[in-house]
């Protein structure tokens, strides 16, 4: 894995302010969430980042990183350059910080594109699935339907592990920290890098 870039490229890269003008105050919050979510703070949020950043942000940010870590089964794309598709299910706030993020940016070689449903839906595509925790209690049956479909669900519930989800974003103390279910990823064949593993709470248990 090619080591990340540093904090000057990742400035060049981000997008100008509004009109052109420079860096503006949300272009120095993704500055912060970029640097932290892809160097050695990868794995948690520090509380002076939070303050320049919105829990919704960090999230955010964390989801449209996770392909760098991520390899999906065979077949999961159909062209070496075809797109991640990152899908969220019902409203989320996190969600709408993320074409901001997503905006000209290539991971691994490859465009992330946002696709957001309904409410109670359960796609069989795409290859990234962030499901509220608004919408786990509403569709608590949800995750069940997308065993072996090979895409990588995210959460942010504190029994999300639990109902077989493979990584979940929750809120310890100042920190925004990544639990791993590997049993989950496995059985969605998923492999997860060593990086990604080295910083997150990994837990093994029956996927449900």
């Amino acid at each position: 894995m090619r080591a990340p870039p540093g904090k000057a490229g990742l400035r060049r890269s981000l997008p100008e302010g509004r009109n052109g003008r420079g860096p503006g105050k949300a272009r120095r919050i993704l500055c912060v969430l970029w640097v932290m979510a892809m160097g050695s703070g990868f794995g948690t949020l520090e509380a002076t980042a939070a303050e320049l950043a919105s829990e919704y942000q960090v999230k955010a940010a964390y989801l449209v990183n996770l392909p760098k870590y991520v390899n999906w089964p065979a077949g999961a794309f159909a062209e070496t350059n075809s797109p991640v598709v990152l899908t969220v299910v019902g409203e989320s706030k996190v969600a709408d910080e993320i074409p901001m993020i997503i905006e000209g940016r290539i991971v691994n070689g490859r465009r992330i594109i946002l696709k957001r449903v309904a409410s109670g839906d359960a796609p069989r595509e795409g290859h990234i699935l962030f499901v509220p925790a608004a919408e786990q209690k509403r569709s608590p049956g949800l995750l069940s339907k997308l065993r072996d479909t090979g895409i990588l669900t995210v959460g942010e519930s504190d029994d999300f592990l639990e109902r077989g989800g493979i990584i979940n974003l929750v809120r310890r103390d100042q920190h925004i920290t990544l639990e791993v279910n590997v049993t989950a990823a496995d059985k969605a064949q998923i492999t997860l890098s060593s990086k990604l593993l080295g910083v997150s709470k990994v837990e093994k248990g029956n996927p449900k």
